[in-house]
């Protein structure tokens, strides 16, 4: 059946072709799914029938007389974060199965396929949403800072060491608490610090914004863990928290057990023959592969109905209308040549949001979004001016500012390997910059070597049997620079950088990344040792904050002060705090009645140093 097609651009540059969206495309409307799916997935021959169909008359679908709903000045902000996961997803043009919940999400809210994590890997990238500055810029590029201290010592690192980020940086949920916003995270961190007592209102497996107090606007946060890495082996384990009532429920954390009685998943239930199965070209095309990917497209079946649960109990709660909704991913895909790499396998994510109103709904905006945006955009949605130490830009609301020309990402330690790439990206074409051209591509890491696609590779490399596109992982050196059209190269596998036709972009991108380097500093040319010994002041551990201390103003007011520098300063006040889930943030001078019987308890830490003791009873 013919349906209408409503199309819009954000400017008027020519369209070199999908799915790379340059500056600054929007697709708009309904369509029937083979042509939404032809429009996400098409390259440039499509484009040429994008524009044909503009042309001829794409017209609005409904009444653009009629206002949307005005968005609130202060809207609560629910994000819903995926782990492990390339555009996989029907919404941005994968079929291969049915995500029913995502796809009325896309419905109502705007598509932004260009949108990359600072990392191929998870710590780093969670470093940056939580603070809004780049990991190379403050000590949290290593993969992992925190944690299994044998691992850390037998490397030569002192220990656990938290990112050292400037005194002035906060977490992000912080700023929000800060302007009047309750904050909860349920319940993943691994920010490579240990965040302090002024991050969240509610931390853990039930954290939620239904525990806030009666029309208080919220920042929530949700981790859905099971499309991870770790779930496409470890299939007895893993977590199903959100179900219904999950955020009250405090007899149970829901896993594998309440699911499947024999506390084992079945084998994943993806109907779609093996010549229909998407597998990229440089995974191995065997049997116990194909078992991988089915499970990944399982996994991301669970999740959507996870991401159901949620979007249900917001509309439940009358919130929809007042709620801007973010779902996207912490970085790339879990499989090999995906997590870890700066391939557009291993960065780019698929992002939804939707607006109060479903303002803009069912459009696809080709702007790039970079990770350490996600802090200054949300700032910007609440009316709070960004802070100046923030590294990346809004994209929307308020504050926002120009659309990017480039997305930059970096990678240094993972696990015990140490490399150091960097990289440019603009809307079409890829640049990396390998500071160690003698070390081999491929890493042999443990964690990943647990995968049957990763040891039917080995496999067949010990053989003698890979293609040479599946070879090509394998390589022992690097070249210096390399560069590849994303476009006419989604895979990642020719370099261009050679090449005489390309070198002036070439130029552009080494010096669009000369430029990132020089503005927000890179400690991946510091070794990692030397790095946390600065840290730490010279000292053989994680430095401790300073106790805070109590004194009052000229006018009887409570003044919290520490000597660090950067510290921040959480309170409560008992026994009125006691039915209160998490700590104050301290903002300046306060007044309570100490005569009543009150006991003030205080703690402070700065981000990158152990927490303070608690003082208290002054």
């Amino acid at each position: 059946m013919a349906t209408a097609v409503t199309c819009s651009l954000r400017s008027s540059e020519e369209l070199p072709g999908l799915p790379n969206y340059p500056p600054r495309i929007t697709l708009t409307g309904t369509t029937t799914p083979a042509l939404r799916f032809t429009l996400l997935s098409c390259t440039r021959a499509c484009a040429t029938l994008f524009l044909l169909l503009f042309v001829l008359g794409c017209q609005p679908a409904g009444n653009d007389d009629s206002p949307a709903p005005a968005v609130p000045a202060r809207p609560n902000i629910l994000w819903i974060v995926a782990e492990d996961l390339s555009p996989l997803i029907a919404a941005f043009g994968d079929s291969t199965i049915q995500t029913p919940n995502l796809s009325r999400l896309a419905a109502r809210g705007v598509r932004f396929p260009n949108t990359f994590s600072v990392a191929g890997v998870c710590a780093p990238s969670r470093f940056a949403i939580a603070t809004g500055v780049y990991p190379i810029s403050g000590g949290g590029h290593h993969m992992r800072t925190l944690g299994n201290e044998e691992r850390l010592r037998n490397i030569g690192l002192p220990g656990e060491y938290g990112a050292l980020v400037d005194p002035e940086v906060k977490m992000m949920s912080q700023v929000m608490r800060e302007h009047g916003y309750f904050a909860t995270n349920n319940q993943k961190t691994d920010y490579q610090f240990h965040a302090p007592k002024t991050a969240w209102d509610e931390q853990g497996p039930r954290a939620h914004w239904r525990h806030r107090p009666a029309g208080q606007p919220f920042f929530s946060v949700f981790n859905l863990e099971i499309t991870h890495e770790s779930q496409v082996w470890q299939t007895s384990k893993g977590n199903l928290r959100f179900r219904p009532g999950f955020e009250n429920d405090t007899s149970t954390i829901y896993g594998w057990g309440d699911v499947y009685p024999e506390g084992e998943r079945p084998e994943p239930q993806i109907e779609v023959a093996d010549d229909e199965l998407p597998l990229p070209p440089y995974l191995a095309d065997t049997e116990l592969t194909r078992r991988d990917v089915r499970r990944v497209y399982d996994n991301i079946r669970i999740m959507d109905e996870q991401v159901g649960v949620l979007l249900d109990q917001l509309e439940a709660d009358g919130l929809t209308d007042s709620t801007v909704i973010f779902w996207y991913t912490d970085h790339g895909g879990p499989l090999p040549r995906q997590k870890r790499l700066l391939y557009d396998s291993g960065i780019r994510v698929p992002m939804i949001v939707a607006w109060p109103g479903d303002r803009h709904a069912g459009e696809i905006d080709s702007l790039l979004f970079s990770f350490v945006d996600f802090a200054p955009t949300v700032f910007s949605l609440a009316g709070i001016e960004p802070p100046a130490y923030l590294q990346g830009q809004a994209n929307f609301g308020d504050f926002a500012a120009p659309a990017r020309e480039y997305v930059f990402a970096a990678s240094d330690r993972l696990d015990e390997h140490y490399d150091r790439i960097r990289a440019a990206r603009d809307h079409r074409f890829k640049y990396l910059r390998n500071y160690y051209p003698d070390r081999p591509y491929y890493l042999p890491l443990p964690y990943r070597e647990q995968m049957n696609s990763m040891q039917e590779l080995l496999r067949l490399r010990d053989a003698g049997q890979l293609t040479d596109v599946q070879a090509q992982w394998f390589r022992d050196r690097k070249p210096v620079e390399e560069l590849f059209d994303t476009q006419n190269d989604p895979h990642e596998l020719e370099n261009l950088a050679s090449r005489p036709e390309y070198q002036d972009k070439l130029e552009e991108l080494r010096s669009a990344t000369d430029a990132w380097l020089t503005r927000v500093g890179d400690l991946g040319g510091e070794p990692e040792p030397e790095m946390i010994r600065r840290f730490w002041n010279g000292e053989e551990e994680m430095p401790t904050t300073g106790r805070p201390q109590l004194r009052r103003d000229s006018i009887g007011r409570f003044i919290l002060e520490s000597k660090t520098p950067g510290a921040q300063i959480a309170y409560r006040i008992l026994p009125d705090d006691s039915d209160r889930p998490g700590w104050r943030v301290y903002t300046g001078p306060f007044a309570f009645d100490l005569d009543g019987g009150d006991t003030l308890r205080a703690v402070a830490q700065r981000i990158g140093y152990r927490e303070s003791g608690v003082s208290e009873g002054w």
